[in-house]
């Protein structure tokens, strides 16, 4: 027998590559990244501190209306500060919303502190992660599809707002009013250390009771008192066994306040706790839950008021966004590079560009980590590979509705 063996050849597996062109813009563009960087982390602009933000935002608007926006600020009231919105118009289909923030947790003084510095292959600084180079990342992407004469996009907006850091109270509306307007928002929120994306967040709640009682001297004629510490404690132990671990909701007790003197029964108690969700209807089940409890008390003498108001709402998973992702990953992959993806428990602004319906990816801003602390870094070596990602996700989504 004669064996005739059939080598059969399979075709080779092709890697993408990155478009070089591309590629060579946001390698040349981080060194202007850091140079801008530096200058506006020197700047502190924490919430409320209406002079710093008002540097920071006249530094933006200017680097902003050099690649062609068209810039409006809105007054974000009841904060301080202004939500600048800057609009480029193309020639494609794509409607794109970038979202960022200037505000950071850092009180005035901590900049002249803590300076702008490289070290070790990282770049130190108060908000240089969270959120100045997510702003100066969106730039640059802008600044090299200007570069490109890359037009085919019908709208990008780049919407950054003042207050992210204690819940956008004063630019909320404004955020989902324009995110209605887009087809995708991309949350430039950074990226964790790991070079994950974030494909879904919980929502913040904030809820507690308010306990009145009534005074007394606490040696002579505790009797004539109603104490309202001991109601609120007993209260608080039913307040934190109100979360679902089956839903992801957590019910976290943080605040606890009562008494100013040790010789008096406290007249007032209040206490406050963390909530994040998964799943909207699960405010109304606290909400519900929290209020019945309460109507059950320890001490009848004392009266009490239920506090349960909505922050974020939540951001679930979908898969619109999980399509996102995937896009996302294949860019990354021209590179030679993994996307992960996470989901937080943490909330940001894609919270309420993803409650209107829009197709929303967070965490596309610098990789780093120490988020608001005194270590708050971003990777050099990830610069380049994100504005690469980001840009390369514009000229994408902005050529297919």
């Amino acid at each position: 027998m004669v064996a005739i063996m059939l080598l059969v050849t399979q075709p080779p597996h092709v890697v993408a590559a990155p478009d070089p062109t591309l590629y060579n813009q946001t390698q040349q563009a981080q060194s202007t990244f850091l140079k801008s960087l530096e200058t506006l982390v020197n700047l502190d602009s924490g919430t409320g501190d209406q002079n710093g933000l008002m540097q920071v935002e006249n530094l933006v608007i200017e680097q902003l209306q050099a690649v062609g926006a068209t810039v409006q600020t809105v007054a974000a009231t009841p904060s301080v500060g202004r939500t600048i919105l800057a609009t480029l118009q193309g020639t494609g289909k794509g409607k794109i919303l970038l979202l960022a923030h200037t505000d950071t947790v850092f009180k005035a003084g901590t900049a002249a502190q803590r300076p702008f510095k490289i070290m070790d292959g990282k770049a130190y600084g108060p908000g240089v992660m969270d959120d100045k180079g997510g702003i100066l990342l969106g730039i640059e992407a802008l600044k090299i599809l200007q570069a490109l004469r890359f037009k085919n996009f019908d709208t990008i907006t780049f919407l950054i707002n003042p207050d992210e850091e204690k819940g956008s109270f004063g630019s909320r509306a404004l955020i989902k009013e324009t995110a209605k307007q887009h087809d995708v928002a991309l949350v430039l929120e950074f990226g964790s250390p790991q070079d994950k994306v974030t494909a879904w967040r919980k929502g913040i709640g904030y809820y507690g009771l308010e306990v009145k009682g009534r005074a007394a001297h606490a040696g002579a004629e505790p009797e004539k008192g109603c104490n309202a510490l001991v109601e609120a404690a007993y209260q608080t132990l039913k307040l934190s066994k109100l979360s679902n671990p089956s839903k992801q909701t957590s019910v976290n007790v943080t605040v606890f306040q009562a008494g100013d003197r040790p010789n008096t029964i406290p007249d007032t108690a209040s206490v406050q706790a963390d909530v994040r969700v998964l799943e909207a209807q699960e405010y109304d089940r606290l909400t519900r839950d929290l209020t019945r409890l309460a109507q059950t008390k320890l001490l009848p003498c004392t009266k009490i008021k239920v506090r349960a108001e909505q922050g974020r709402p939540p951001f679930p998973p979908n898969p619109q966004t999980d399509a996102l992702v995937k896009k996302a990953q294949a860019i990354y992959q021209e590179m030679g590079l993994t996307l992960g993806v996470e989901g937080s428990g943490g909330g940001t602004d894609g919270n309420y560009a993803a409650s209107v319906g829009t197709t929303t990816l967070d965490a596309l801003g610098p990789v780093g980590g120490g988020a608001h602390s005194p270590e708050e870094y971003i990777d050099l070596d990830r610069i380049a590979p994100r504005l690469y990602l980001l840009t390369r996700l514009l000229m994408t989504l902005g050529s297919s509705a």
